[in-house]
This record gives C-alpha cells, sequence and structure tokens, in this order.
C-alpha cells in the first residue's frame, strides 16, 4: 500500500513540475519583443475594426510573470478624424489573483501626458459617443428570478496602493480641465497620503436669464494625509472667479455696495478633519477657513464647524464664523439637502447666534454708507430659511454700554427675483438717548439737519416697521420721547428720488424741540415732501445755494399753547428751496383772521426765524346791512332807476 502511495506521489510531482515547466516557458516565450509586437499588432487591429476609427499605438509590453502593462503612444481620433484622445504614458502593475477573484488590486500606476478633447453638440451625438456605443452589449439582459434577485450580486472592486498622474489636459466643448500633478500612496499599515498640485478649470454657464457666465477654479495645492485614526485636508491657494463679461453693477454708482454674483474672485484656504466616511454618511470638521474675495470686500478670517452629513441632511455643531471685526456663533444647525426626485426643499434653521459685529464690516459688499460705521454692536438672533426666504426670530441688538437696546422679529421673501425682494422688519421696542442717536448719525456722511432738535428730544424710544422692497423703503411706527410722541409713516421712494410721508402728534412740547420757550405743547398732522434727486438738488444749489432740505410741508395745528393764549385748527405750508424755507400760518375765525409769514434759512438757529404777523377783519355789518351794500355795488337793470328813482325793499312804515 505504502509503494502505490509513493508511486502516486511522484506521478503528480512530475506532473507538477512539467506543468511549472510548461508556464515558465510560455512566460518567456510571451516577453520576448517579436511576440510582443504581434500583440499590439493584433490589439490596434482589433479596436479600429471595433471603433471603425483611427487608432494608433506606439509600444505596449505586458510582462506575464509579474503583469505590468505599459504603453507608449496613445492616439484615437473620432468619427470626424479630429484627435480625441492621446496619452504618452500608462502603466499598471496588477494582481492577477485579486482578479480571479473580481477585485482589481492595482500596486502601482503611472498616467501621464493625457489630452483629451470631447464636443457635445446641442443638436447631435458627442464625439466619444460611438466609443461607449461600441462597448455597450446588444445581448438583452436575461430575467431574473426571486431567488437571483434577493442574491447579493458580488461586485468587481477597485484597490489601488500607488497612483501617480501627471499633465493631464482635457477639452470639453469650451470648458477646460489641467492638471499637473496627483500622487497617491496608501502604505503597508493602510496609511493614505495623497498630494495635487495646480489644478485648473474654465468653464461656460448660462443663467436662467440668459446671462453668459465664466467660471475659473484654481488650486495650488491639496494635501491629503493619515495622523493615527484622523484623515486630514489641506487646500492652499483655492482661487473661484466669476466673469459675467458685463460691467460691475456699481459702476458710476458709488453709494451701491461692490457685491455682485456676476464678478467673483475668491481666494480661500482650509485645513479639515475627517473624522468618518462611508458610503452615504461622513463626519467632518473645519478646523481652518480663511477666503478673501477682492472684488466684493469679504474676508472671512476664521471658520470652524463640525459636520455629520447624510444624503438627506446636514447637521452642524460649534460653529463659528470671523469676518474682520465680527465674530458670531451657535451651538447647533441643521440643513435639509433639497432633492427633485425626493420631492424635498432647501431648508435650514439654527440655535440662537451671538456674537459682535461692526457695521463697517459689510460696507464695501453692501453698503457704502456704513463705512465708518465703528460702534460695536452685540447681537443675539434665531436664523431659519428656504432656498428663497429667511426668517430672523428673536433679534436683540445692543451697544457695549446698553444705551442702545433694539428687540425685534424680521425675515426676507422672494430672495430670488430683486424686483419681488421684501425685507420686513417688526421693530418690538427700540429705547436709545438722543446723544447715542446722535453718534449713530455721525457715523454716517451724510448731510446732517436738525441735529439741536434731535438733542432735545431726550430718551428715544420706537415701535413700528421697516419694509424694504424693489426701489423703495417704508418706515412707519410710534415714536415717544421726553417732550411728547408721534406716530409717523414714511417712504423712501428711488424711482422718483422723494422721500414722502406723514406724522401725527396729539402732543408735543414744540417750544424745547424749537428752543422758543413762548410756545407749549402742540397737537398736529402734517404731510410733507422732499426731493432726494442728486441731479435735481443739485442743480437747484448751482443757483441758489442753501444748506436746508428742499421739499414741502402742510400742516394742520389742532391745538397750540403760546404763552398764555390757546390757539386751535390753524393751517401751515412751508416751502424750502434750499436756501431758504418760507412759511405762513392762518387762523381762520369768525370774524378775524390770524395770519403769520415766516422764513429762516438754518435748521439750527430755526428760534431766530423772522415773523411778519398779521390780521385779516372780515366784514362785521348785520346781515340786512350787508343786503344794503350788496344791492347799491350791484347795477340795477329796472326803469325806474334809470330815471333817477331809488328803490327801497321795504316802505318806511314798515
Amino acid at each position: 500500500m505504502k509503494r502505490y502511495v509513493l508511486l502516486t506521489l511522484k506521478i503528480l510531482g512530475g506532473l507538477m513540475a512539467l506543468l511549472i515547466v510548461l508556464m515558465v516557458a510560455a512566460a518567456i516565450i510571451l516577453n520576448t519583443n517579436s511576440v510582443q509586437q504581434k500583440l499590439l499588432r493584433y490589439s490596434t487591429n482589433l479596436l479600429r475594426e471595433k471603433l471603425q476609427t483611427k487608432v494608433e499605438i506606439d509600444s505596449i509590453s505586458v510582462d506575464f510573470l509579474t503583469f505590468d502593462v505599459n504603453l507608449t503612444g496613445l492616439d484615437v481620433e473620432d468619427r470626424q478624424q479630429r484627435k480625441m484622445l492621446q496619452a504618452d504614458k500608462l502603466a499598471l502593475n496588477v494582481d492577477l489573483w485579486d482578479l480571479a477573484v473580481r477585485r482589481l488590486k492595482i500596486s502601482e500606476a503611472d498616467i501621464e501626458g493625457v489630452r483629451a478633447r470631447l464636443y457635445q453638440p446641442k443638436d447631435s451625438a458627442a464625439n466619444y459617443q460611438f466609443v461607449i456605443d461600441a462597448f455597450k452589449s446588444d445581448k438583452p439582459k436575461p430575467q431574473k428570478t426571486d431567488v437571483e434577485k434577493k442574491k447579493k450580486e458580488s461586485k468587481l472592486t477597485l484597490d489601488v496602493s500607488d497612483l501617480n498622474i501627471s499633465k493631464i489636459d482635457v477639452v470639453f466643448n469650451e470648458d477646460t480641465f489641467y492638471l499637473e500633478k496627483l500622487n497617491y500612496n496608501k502604505g503597508w499599515s493602510g496609511h493614505q497620503k495623497g498630494e495635487i498640485h495646480h489644478l485648473q478649470g474654465k468653464f461656460d454657464k448660462i443663467t436662467k436669464k440668459g446671462e453668459l457666465r465664466t467660471n475659473r477654479i484654481n488650486l495650488s495645492q491639496l494635501i491629503l494625509s493619515e495622523k493615527g485614526k484622523d484623515l486630514m485636508v489641506d487646500i492652499n491657494g483655492l482661487r473661484f472667479s466669476v466673469d459675467n463679461h458685463k460691467p460691475r453693477k456699481n459702476v458710476g454708482r458709488p453709494h451701491r455696495g461692490a457685491f455682485d454674483v456676476g464678478h467673483l474672485n475668491v481666494l480661500a484656504n482650509l485645513q479639515m478633519k475627517v473624522n468618518y466616511y462611508g458610503k452615504d454618511t461622513a463626519n467632518i470638521t473645519m478646523t481652518k477657513f480663511t477666503a478673501v474675495d477682492s472684488l466684493t470686500g469679504f474676508n472671512v478670517k476664521d471658520l470652524r464647524f463640525t459636520a455629520g452629513i447624510n444624503k438627506e441632511k446636514a447637521y452642524l455643531s460649534d460653529i463659528t464664523i470671523q469676518h474682520e471685526n465680527t465674530v458670531l456663533k451657535f451651538d447647533k444647525g441643521e440643513l435639509t439637502m433639497p432633492s427633485k426626485k425626493a420631492g424635498r426643499k432647501l431648508t435650514y434653521h439654527t440655535s440662537e447666534i451671538t456674537g459682535t459685529t461692526l457695521l463697517k464690516d459689510i460696507s464695501k459688499p453692501f453698503a457704502p454708507a456704513l463705512a465708518n460705521f465703528t460702534i460695536p454692536l452685540m447681537l443675539k438672533v434665531k436664523l431659519s430659511g428656504t432656498d428663497s426666504t429667511m426668517q430672523f426670530r428673536d433679534i436683540h441688538v445692543n451697544t457695549s454700554d446698553q444705551s442702545l437696546k433694539i428687540d425685534a422679529d424680521g425675515g426676507i421673501d422672494h430672495l430670488k427675483s430683486k424686483e419681488l425682494l421684501d425685507i420686513h422688519f417688526h421693530v418690538k421696542e427700540m429705547t436709545t438717548p438722543s446723544k447715542t442717536a446722535i453718534d449713530i448719525i455721525n457715523q454716517f456722511t451724510v448731510k446732517k439737519f436738525m441735529m439741536k432738535q434731535l438733542k432735545a428730544l431726550g430718551t428715544i424710544r420706537y415701535s413700528g416697521d421697516i419694509d424694504i422692497l424693489y426701489k423703495k423703503e417704508q418706515f412707519k411706527g410710534l415714536l415717544r420721547t421726553n417732550v411728547g410722541s408721534m406716530t409717523f409713516n414714511v417712504a423712501i421712494d428711488e424711482k422718483t428720488k422723494y422721500v414722502l410721508g406723514n406724522v401725527q402728534t396729539g402732543a408735543i412740547h414744540l417750544g424745547k424741540v424749537l428752543e422758543m420757550k413762548d410756545i407749549g405743547n402742540v397737537a398736529c398732522r402734517a404731510n410733507f415732501t422732499f426731493d432726494i434727486s442728486k441731479p435735481r438738488t443739485a442743480q437747484v444749489r448751482k443757483t441758489k445755494g442753501g444748506k436746508l432740505p428742499i421739499g414741502k410741508v402742510n400742516a394742520t395745528v389742532l391745538e397750540a399753547n403760546y404763552k398764555k393764549i390757546k390757539v386751535k385748527n390753524i393751517e401751515t405750508i412751508i416751502n424750502s428751496d434750499g436756501a431758504i424755507a418760507t412759511g405762513n400760518l392762518k387762523q381762520k375765525n369768525k370774524n378775524v383772521d390770524l395770519l403769520c409769514d415766516f422764513s429762516f434759512t438754518n435748521t439750527d438757529s430755526i428760534h431766530k426765524m423772522k415773523i411778519k404777523p398779521n390780521v385779516k377783519v372780515h366784514d362785521i355789518r348785520l346781515p340786512w346791512q350787508k343786503k344794503d351794500k350788496q344791492k347799491q355795488d350791484t347795477p340795477s337793470t329796472d326803469k325806474s332807476k334809470k330815471k333817477g328813482k331809488k328803490l327801497w325793499p321795504f316802505s318806511r312804515k314798515s
């Protein structure tokens, strides 16, 4: 028995040795130059027949012992005889044993000098479509049984250990893409490291309004590295620019902000830690982010957060945003990703945002008038919204010394349409002393009127509504001061360039406001119109000069106290041409009208105005006397009058 076993082993050993000798001999033969050239000609001809176009390969070599594949000088034309794909070098080292179990393991890959020219006309197929069609199977897919459907199919997996790519140049229609260098390495311990150097891209986009925008992306360096269990991503010199090939929106309009989505030039650097990533989920921590837009004035000095992301939502925590002198923080935020297929819309909301801001930080992009606004403001607000709306809840703003306090709610609707844009804020309560109000006004480089009168108001309290519409701003509410209160409704019409509105007060101590001690409480209502058109007002001031506002006021004084006299129902009209304001007062009485003309040239010295009083006495005769006089003054057509006879309305006896 033992002898038969030994004999069997000897036979098997001999067969194995013969098989190994045959495999080595086959590998040696296949690796010879003549065989490789035959394989090259066969492969090239096969591709030409399959693609029905010109295909050239300078050389190809396959090491059938190590399965190294080296290809140089690939040249493929499209069906219009244009150069479609070229490659200087392609080298791969593939593990055959892993390929047998549907795992493509590439221990090393080198790709160099790839140039692709791809075109997709609007009215015909792409120039590369024939390649896809050539390798598409014409056989119908067999119907799977229920058991086969439930059975999980094994998929081909890709595992690359060492990848080197350089000089990739791709053109798709008018869009371009260029990669100078990419290196990726996965060490024996599984730690990954990768680098990208000098990535460039240019692509055009047509907006819904038909505007052509050219977008450019430049990346200086991206570094991917694993430190312990953490995957770190560093991006340096990321530049994104947009050009719509039109003049900027603030050209010739110095009071308009520089922000323009058609003109951007952002340079960013960032560092983030990838805590976890899977098929549909990831968790990252942004540890550093800076971004500067040289055109619009945005300057994000730091942005930090942790985000858990899945297919539907992103959950943010520990968020810090710093922009110049502004620092905002909030604990939590949630973002719902939009999806047409699932019927989801973009939504977001945050916990309470707190921070400090200087309004001058947003002066260049949005409001140049705020360029000198250096008063620090403390802010609290909760934010929520969609892709077209934004809601602000529980807004609280105050200065560091609490001299200014504002509590409000607000929102923005129709963010996607400037013609329908509606910004609304309801101010629950605003409190500030007039000194702080003057300090705030002095932050603006505008002409200042009636500052003395403002100072006389003392503590100012306001509640009401603010609406900013397309080319129109509206302000209304109740203003309470130490000298009285008033309701007002004011609109700034950017189309006609007029400020117009009305005010009403039940009692305000006008004498304290105007520094005229003889005037006491006044109850009145008024409407006004002032010209804010720079071309119109400049023309008037060129001829007349002056520092007064240009406009008109119509008022009715319902009741007023002057010294110890109380007057009612006085009509007032004031006209100002910028150099001088003239007005008149009129009180109609039964027998006497009290009149007064006045004028002034400076609101700071309005108490020194010129006043010219006047009185108009009505006809005080008895009614029958007025009738006699009227008949005497009226020519008569009676024949007796022509003869010189007088006609009396009644006889002497009567």
